[in-house]
């Protein structure tokens, strides 16, 4: 059953069958996933995102990302996405990754791009958003995660799957 059906999440309760046969209630938000993306520079200078988040109350740097619109593919998201939030467009996009944001209670799947070859283009975010573009390099990101200034998980995420991806 549903208890709450919005724009970008839906709330449902019903009883889930666990592989030993146990009966459960179980509380899930359904959401339709998102985007991650990773935008590079020539120079490895990584382009962030200072935004205005409402829920928190806050500002906060973050990679650009965004909601999957019903039949979007990840790839296609993640050039929209982009585009909006910083105006870069991407000459490529490699999938770094997949991971669920919170699995305890929510479907939400986080599909991490690393974009490169950037062009610049002006930026166009939705009238909701407040959003500031910085560039920093992987460094300066990473020391930002060792002194709290960057405290956004699929953020964190994003720097580890890039450390890997150059591992």
């Amino acid at each position: 059953m549903y208890v709450y059906r919005g724009r970008r999440i839906s709330v449902r309760v019903y009883e889930a069958v666990l592989p030993n046969g146990r009966r459960v209630r179980t509380e899930a938000v359904e959401h339709p996933g998102a985007v991650v993306i990773i935008p590079m520079l020539g120079d490895r200078r990584l382009v962030l995102v200072r935004q205005y988040r409402r829920v928190i109350g806050e500002w906060i740097y973050e990679f650009p990302a965004g909601t999957l619109e019903p039949g979007e593919r990840p790839e296609d998201c993640a050039r929209r996405e982009l585009g909006e939030e910083t105006g870069f467009t991407p000459g490529k996009l490699r999938h770094l990754g997949t991971l669920y944001t919170t699995p305890g209670y929510s479907t939400e799947k986080l599909y991490f791009y690393l974009a490169e070859d950037l062009r610049e283009g002006r930026q166009h975010p939705e009238p909701s958003e407040l959003i500031e573009v910085e560039v920093k390099n992987i460094e300066e990101a990473e020391e930002m995660v060792a002194k709290g200034e960057i405290r956004d998980m699929k953020t964190v995420a994003g720097l580890m799957l890039l450390r890997l991806a150059y591992k």
